[in-house]
């Protein structure tokens, strides 16, 4: 009994195998039968044209049928999804089982990897790779290590130029972005490559980036009128390298002998991106279109790349990075394979890359000691003398500048006998000092009360006296500028106008009596927060919806109107306070 009963099993198992066999065969054999009962009722009712098309379509599916399933053939195989044995795997199964063998690195596996190991002052290392890369090409780093434990390693500059890095909540996604950055900071100096960060998480992950010496901008979703000069800066830059690339004469930026630093582009929960500030994902569409020959590379971290990322953009990003996703087609859309949606939910830092053709297993690293790594950068940069690169942007303007605060912003300006600072001037992307041109005629301050105008005009007659100007002041000038008074031959206002040799300086609450450019040809504006009245005084309507209302009522806050140009100025606060 012993023996018989085992060989009982292996009957029954045969047996099953025979039967399941059979069915395989029957199914497939399904459509030639079907096939045949069609040619006989054509052939019964002598339709002889549609038998001969029914015909040939009989024979060659009876010919693949014979060539599959002949049991010498070497395509014989079962049909997908079947068993060879009682005892086979799915493949889902055997994927599940690769994940659950990846080995989880820790911070000592990052540093060995980069080649730190043990080393007491990784700058040196640091400072040795920077000297290897510029002798390459390239954007290659070393994101985690696959099934067997090797680095494995990603160049966006061949591979991308673009990249998209999907995953749920919490399945790692800020993590891979981190060491991603890290291991390329580690590679390349900072003339070799630049990051800009917009995270939209809050800042809670690429924040502890901030501080790299290679970052020329950081930003968050918490300040969206700072997120949004940051995407105006890298139009401005996008269209500064295609400047440069068509005035000498080149197809790639890299091809100038001194070709300006690679800039990536790090954009955390993109989907916030395209939900804040919608107006002005046509800047980022740019940057991805443009970017390969121009240096730019886009990162595009995002939950559901189907609904989020557009097909226009998505055409370009040919590197792909799928962490743990909810459902198969979202893993196909990504990786053209539904493993991702397999990685078990106890796995962060786990991801599928489809490199090379094919689908690798990645388990990200994840260093922990984010601080002392970027002080030996710095100390790398520091070395190199790379220390103080330019920051794309600026934050918005400060509420509140004196004097003493403009050296700080990087403004060495200071009022001459021919034009006066009145304060900071915003581009959008920067500061610049804001004056007023003695030269370019009247000056009209146009504020509802206690908004500043009084101290404003009382600074401009002290600076223009100060350097010799003669200058007339007129505050609360709305009475003298109705038609009926300033015609009158004694206005002083009106014959201080027609003074080309004097400045003339006035307030008034309201432009309704103001004229255009006979009374003034330089204007700055205080918002009263209403629209309509704001819009009648000259402020353009973009400028009101790219700010907050309540950032034009802050005090010192202003529109400089001047030779049909329109910029945001904080007036500078005197040493009084006032």
């Amino acid at each position: 009994m012993g023996i018989e009963t085992p060989y009982r099993a292996v009957r029954t198992a045969v047996g099953r195998k025979r039967w399941r066999h059979k069915g395989h065969l029957l199914r497939a054999a399904m459509p030639a039968l079907a096939q045949i009962i069609v040619l006989t009722a054509l052939l019964l009712q002598r339709q002889w044209l549609f038998a001969l098309m029914v015909s040939s379509g009989i024979f060659g599916m009876l010919a693949s049928f014979t060539l599959t399933y002949t049991p010498d053939s070497p395509h014989h195989s079962p049909p997908i999804g079947s068993y060879e044995s009682d005892g086979a795997c799915e493949p889902h199964h055997h994927n599940m089982n690769r994940i659950a063998r990846m080995p989880t690195p820790r911070d000592r596996d990052f540093m060995t990897i980069f080649g730190f190991g043990d080393d007491e002052a990784p700058m040196r290392t640091i400072c040795h790779r920077w000297c290897v890369a510029s002798h390459t090409s390239g954007l290659r780093a070393t994101l985690g290590v696959d099934a067997s434990g090797r680095p494995l390693s990603v160049d966006i500059d061949s591979e991308g130029p673009h990249a998209i890095v999907a995953g749920t909540t919490g399945s790692g996604k800020s993590v891979l972005l981190q060491c991603w950055c890290l291991a390329l900071a580690v590679t390349y100096p900072p003339d070799r490559l630049g990051f800009v960060f917009l995270d939209f998480k809050g800042g809670s992950a690429l924040d502890r980036l901030a501080a790299l010496p290679h970052v020329r901008g950081c930003v968050n979703d918490l300040d969206l009128s700072y997120a949004s000069r940051a995407l105006r800066a890298l139009e401005d830059e996008l269209s500064c390298r295609e400047h440069l690339a068509a005035r000498h004469h080149v197809s790639d930026i890299r091809q100038l002998p001194d070709a300006p630093a690679r800039l990536m582009i790090v954009v955390d929960e993109f989907h916030m991106l395209n939900e804040q500030l919608p107006g002005y994902m046509d800047r980022l569409l740019r940057v991805a279109s443009l970017g390969r020959s121009l240096g730019m590379h886009l990162v595009v971290c995002t939950q559901n790349p189907m609904v989020e990322i557009n097909a226009s953009m998505k055409a370009n990003m040919s590197l792909r990075i799928c962490l743990r996703v909810q459902d198969a087609m979202q893993s196909h859309e990504m990786i053209g394979s539904a493993l991702a949606s397999t990685i078990p939910v106890d796995c962060p830092g786990t991801a599928v890359l489809n490199h090379e053709g094919e689908c690798v297993i990645l388990q990200c690293l994840q260093p922990s000691n984010i601080g002392a790594l970027t002080v030996q950068i710095h100390q790398s940069a520091r070395f190199f003398g790379q220390t103080n690169r330019a920051m794309l942007f600026t934050p918005p303007l400060p509420s509140d500048i004196d004097e003493d605060e403009l050296s700080c912003m990087h403004i060495d300006a200071c009022s001459d006998a021919s034009r006066i600072l009145i304060g900071v001037a915003d581009t959008g992307v920067s500061f610049e000092p804001a004056f007023i041109d003695l030269c370019a005629g009247s000056v009209a301050i146009i504020a509802p009360p206690h908004r500043g105008a009084h101290t404003l005009l009382e600074r401009i007659r002290r600076e223009a006296m100060r350097h010799g100007t003669p200058v007339d002041c007129f505050p609360d000038a709305d009475e003298a500028l109705e038609p009926m008074k300033y015609m009158s031959g004694d206005n002083a206002l009106r014959l201080s106008i027609a003074d080309t040799s004097t400045l003339t300086v006035f307030s008034l609450r309201t432009s309704r009596p103001l004229r255009i450019p006979d009374h003034a040809s330089v204007r700055i504006v205080f918002a009263c927060g209403d629209r309509n009245a704001d819009l009648a005084d000259g402020i353009p309507a973009d400028m009101l919806a790219d700010h907050a209302p309540s950032e034009f009522m802050r005090p010192g806050r202003a529109v400089l109107l001047e030779q049909g140009c329109a910029r945001l100025i904080q007036c500078i606060r005197d040493r009084s306070g006032t």
